[in-house]
Formats: structure tokens, C-alpha cells, sequence
């Protein structure tokens, strides 16, 4: 009796741990999810704009976040600022060479709880893959999670983003772009 007492007392922890540490995937709805982009010149000129979400999850277990990935279509970027001629050479081989590389992406591989969640994953840029930390606001939700990210720098020359590079480049005057990007990003999901 004694022992039966105790597998039905371990078989109902066991479930109650199991339901706790249960998965919950949420797909990112690519409608209502943007990633904002900024850059810059060192002297004057400003240039900002968008890159449409393609796909994704965002993994919770016990309502925090653990794992997930997006996906971002790079044909997609665009400047309602900037003109069409800037927009076309962004998307070229002095850029991101969208033709041979027409997403980006990036892989969450582990998330410090908080208030502001530090993420830190594997970000892919141009087929170069490089570690990003960054924090991110979490709404959870029963049926939908939204996830936002704002002022992550992004040093572009680390994924072959060479252009007009002062760092690399010597002599470019008022005509070097600085290295760092950055990327406003929010996700909106919804329950699998």
C-alpha cells in the first residue's frame, strides 16, 4: 500500500513538473511583425527603413521565453525615405547581395530572464553567422505573444558589409557610412 501511495505521489509530480516545463510555440504572424533598419553616414545623412519578417516561432516554457528563430526576407528592404536608386544599392553586392542572399536570420540560443529578457542568439547575415545579445520586452499572452527589440546595433562589417567602411577603408571623408547598423524589431505571435 505503502509503495502504491508513493508512485501515485511521484506519477502527479512527475505530470506537474512536466506540465510546467510543457512547450508552447508560438508562430510569428509576418503581417503584423516588422523589423525597422537605420543607418548613417559619420558626417550628416541619416537613412532609415524597413525589411519584412518572412517566418517564425518564439518557444515559452512556464511563460518565459527559451528559443525560436525569424526569418527575414533581405529583398524586401526598403526606404519610403530614401530613394529608389539608394534602395537598389542596398540590395546589392556593395551591401547585402540580396540575389545570392535573399533572407537573413536569426536563431535564439539562450534568453536571461528579467524584466527585459537578455537574448542572445546567432545572427545571419550574407551566409556569415555571428553571435548578438541584445534585451527584448515579452507581453505574453494565452493565445498571442509580442516581442519587441529596439536599438540593437548590428556591426555590418562583420557579415562582409565592407562599403565605404571607415574602418576599413582610409580617405573616405564625409563619405564613410558608419559600421553599425541598428534594427527595431517586433514580432507579433500567435498560439500553434
Amino acid at each position: 500500500m505503502l509503495k502504491t501511495r508513493f508512485l501515485v505521489a511521484f506519477f502527479i509530480l512527475f505530470n506537474v513538473a512536466a506540465q510546467a516545463q510543457k512547450t508552447e510555440t508560438f508562430i510569428i504572424n509576418p503581417s503584423k511583425s516588422l523589423v525597422k533598419w537605420a543607418g548613417k553616414k559619420i558626417v550628416g545623412g541619416n537613412t532609415e527603413g524597413t525589411i519584412l519578417v518572412s517566418k517564425g516561432s518564439l518557444d515559452f516554457a512556464s511563460k518565459q521565453l527559451k528559443s525560436g528563430e525569424i526569418v527575414m526576407d533581405a529583398t524586401s528592404i526598403n526606404s519610403e525615405k530614401a530613394s529608389p536608386r539608394l534602395v537598389a544599392h542596398l540590395k546589392n553586392q556593395d551591401f547585402f547581395d540580396v540575389e545570392k542572399h535573399p533572407t537573413a536570420s536569426f536563431v535564439i540560443t539562450s534568453v536571461k530572464a528579467g524584466n527585459n529578457p537578455q537574448v542572445t542568439g546567432k545572427m545571419t547575415i550574407k551566409g556569415i553567422t555571428k553571435e548578438l545579445s541584445f534585451p527584448a520586452q515579452i507581453t505574453y499572452g494565452k493565445d498571442s505573444v509580442v516581442a519587441k527589440a529596439s536599438g540593437i546595433k548590428v556591426n555590418r562589417t562583420l557579415f562582409d558589409v565592407k562599403y565605404r567602411s571607415g574602418s576599413i577603408f582610409s580617405g573616405l571623408g564625409d563619405g564613410a557610412i558608419e559600421d553599425d547598423f541598428v534594427l527595431d524589431i517586433t514580432l507579433v505571435s500567435d498560439k500553434k
